[in-house]
């Protein structure tokens, strides 16, 4: 009776380990799947080092610059460059938050610390000035934003100007829409056209 009880045993053990093998395969398999494909800067080879959750701070004299966080950070060996995957990017002046970007993706120069957002790419300043665009260049050794496609720049809360290309500070304190300019102001509700 012992020996059919220790028989029962050693099999209900090995079919209780096959199932939590067969959980854990399957557990990892649906992972792998939420994970975006590994794409790459050098086309179709993966990258060499891939972080998640990747901050990047650049420091002028001891003060923040700027901080740039990455859900993702894709980067080959002998590149510069990083692709990032989901980007918040914080300005600082004298070491106090004024503006913040956000965009789906971008790629960045890690020694120019040249920066190329896309995909509803929205910056927005503490004082609530916003722009609202696909696409933009942001160049460190300028400190401008700058891009060539149709932008929407929102002033509090009864201004909205809209053109293609612009160039402007991260802050948005300095502001130029180069081409097909159109604003739209609201007085009391009433909507007009300049």
């Amino acid at each position: 009776m012992n020996a059919v009880r220790g028989g029962l045993r050693l099999e209900a053990t090995v079919i209780l380990c096959g199932v939590i093998v067969l959980l854990m395969l399957a557990v990892g398999c649906s992972r792998e799947e939420d994970q975006p494909a590994p794409t790459s800067i050098a086309g179709d080879r993966p990258p060499d080092q891939v972080l998640f959750d990747a901050t990047i701070t650049d420091t002028a004299e001891g003060a923040r610059h700027w901080i740039l966080d990455s859900q993702r950070l894709e980067k080959q060996k002998k590149s510069d460059e990083a692709e990032l995957y989901t980007v918040h990017m914080d300005f600082y002046k004298a070491d106090t938050l004024f503006s913040t970007l956000t965009s789906e993706r971008g790629r960045a120069n890690l020694k120019t610390k040249l920066l190329y957002a896309w995909g509803d790419v929205v910056v927005v300043t503490r004082d609530g000035r916003r722009l609202e665009t696909e696409e933009l260049t942001y160049d460190n050794k300028l400190g401008r934003i700058h891009n060539d496609v149709f932008n929407r720049f929102t002033r509090g809360d009864n201004a909205v100007m809209t053109g293609i290309g612009m160039e402007a500070t991260p802050e948005l304190d300095y502001f130029e829409l180069k081409n097909e300019v159109a604003a739209e102001f609201d007085n009391d509700g009433q909507g007009e056209q300049k």
